[in-house]
């Protein structure tokens, strides 16, 4: 069957369905991470209507037949494109008319939000992605504007961090109270090995260390390249008893390039000093990888020749420690007032792949009930259009706290829980 003639049909398919069933174009749905999104999407919504987007057919059908295998009766399809390429792209969302395209399809550093631009020209109401990179946020965010006058409400970065991380240290900043001025942030992570996550995420890694990593100090975004051996201690636990405590336990955290520490301290008008650190499993990884920070060129790190030929070197290694550190994940931020106060949350899960999935999930369900679609539970004021962070368009408590209580309660979560002023 030709391009031509499956798009027709996928069209005729799509004019044949419920108006009221919300219609899912999931790019990179065949992957580890697309895969857990498009199951905790399907057991959340049976309803929902899923069309994978991929390059590889192949592994496209099997990631299909597993879902429909999974769940029975569930619409599951696959279609096999190049997301890179805008008109192919386009044309696939003019034959199938989506209500929302989530875009999982990494790495999203040193490129251009093609899927967001081909999103928004079509009219499609809800956008979801899970970008990392600082350049390509504020390239999106730039195209707020033209979201707005086309009616797509565009969510960036919405996985578990960046994503639940920014929803739980907007939380700890509410719980200062209206009047207090956040003086600093501390975003924490630890994840064993890959946490399951696939090899993409290793390319993803390596291309960060290229560039300065985006943090706050004196209150002015000033970025700092990593230094090899900048690191410190964090207990991924509040309370003795928590799981967290006997399975992550206290745990080394470097340097790392994720943008939240940027992003949530612009919303929060940070006063300090903002900053991502993150640890992984065997230590080992950690000590290896700092070192090759330390004297490996920059300009090294921002070739996707040489990322890509370590993350491949690295794969078999990743896949040999993943088997015996398992797939743990947990995460800490603290938030500190100008008067010295402190609020911390933690949050840990089984798998990092499934709470990345998972709130990819939720952040989309959250985005189709505002417009009318899905069962997830209807928000408490409408959504506005445009392009925006996790923390920006859920800063309100009332649009944040019901999806935080549903991010914080899915399938796999260990314990999670709040210290500090109320």
């Amino acid at each position: 069957m030709t391009a031509a003639l499956w798009l027709r049909l996928l069209a005729a398919l799509a004019v044949a369905r419920p108006a009221a069933a919300a219609r899912v174009l999931l790019l990179g749905g065949s992957g580890r991470i697309g895969s857990s999104c498009a199951a905790h999407l399907l057991q959340r919504d049976p309803s929902v209507e899923l069309l994978l987007g991929g390059r590889d057919a192949a592994r496209g059908a099997r990631a299909a037949a597993s879902l429909g295998a999974q769940f029975p009766g569930a619409r599951v399809s696959f279609a096999q494109l190049d997301w890179t390429d805008e008109a192919q792209l386009q044309a696939l969302i003019g034959a199938t008319s989506p209500t929302a395209v989530v875009h999982t399809a990494g790495p999203y550093n040193q490129a251009e939000p093609v899927v967001l631009r081909a999103t928004i020209q079509s009219g499609v109401p809800v956008y979801v992605d899970l970008s990392d990179p600082l350049a390509y946020i504020d390239a999106a965010l730039a195209m707020r504007d033209e979201a707005a006058a086309a009616g797509t409400t565009a969510l960036l970065c919405a996985g578990a961090f960046p994503g639940l991380s920014n929803l739980m240290a907007m939380e700890c900043a509410a719980r200062m109270g209206d009047d207090a001025t956040i003086q600093d942030l501390q975003f924490s992570y630890f994840t064993a090995g890959l946490g399951g996550s696939g090899e993409v995420n290793l390319l993803i890694t390596n291309e960060g260390f290229g560039d300065p990593v985006p943090t706050f100090r004196d209150g002015k975004l000033s970025p700092q390249l990593i230094g090899g051996l900048d690191s410190r201690r964090v207990k991924f636990f509040l309370e003795p008893s928590e799981p967290s405590a006997s399975l992550v336990g206290e745990r080394e955290v470097w340097a790392w390039p994720f943008p939240e520490a940027a992003t949530v301290a612009r919303q929060l008008s940070i006063r300090g000093d903002s900053s991502v650190r993150m640890g992984t499993a065997p230590a080992l990884w950690n000590s290896v990888l700092g070192f090759f920070v330390s004297v490996v060129p920059r300009s090294w790190w921002r070739s996707r020749a040489f990322s890509n030929g370590l993350a491949q070197f690295s794969r078999p290694l990743v896949k040999v420690t993943d088997a015996f550190v398992g797939e743990t994940h947990a995460m800490r931020i603290d938030v500190t007032n100008s008067e010295g106060a402190l609020v911390s949350a933690v949050q840990a899960h089984r798998s990092f792949r499934g709470i990345v999935g998972q709130s990819c999930a939720e952040f989309t369900l959250a985005l189709l009930d505002d417009c009318g679609a899905g069962d997830a539970g209807a928000a408490s004021s409408s959504l506005p259009a445009g392009v925006f962070t996790p923390e920006a368009l859920f800063e309100s408590a009332s649009r944040r706290a019901p999806l935080l209580d549903r991010m914080l309660a899915v399938d796999g979560t260990l314990n999670y829980a709040f210290r500090g002023p109320a």
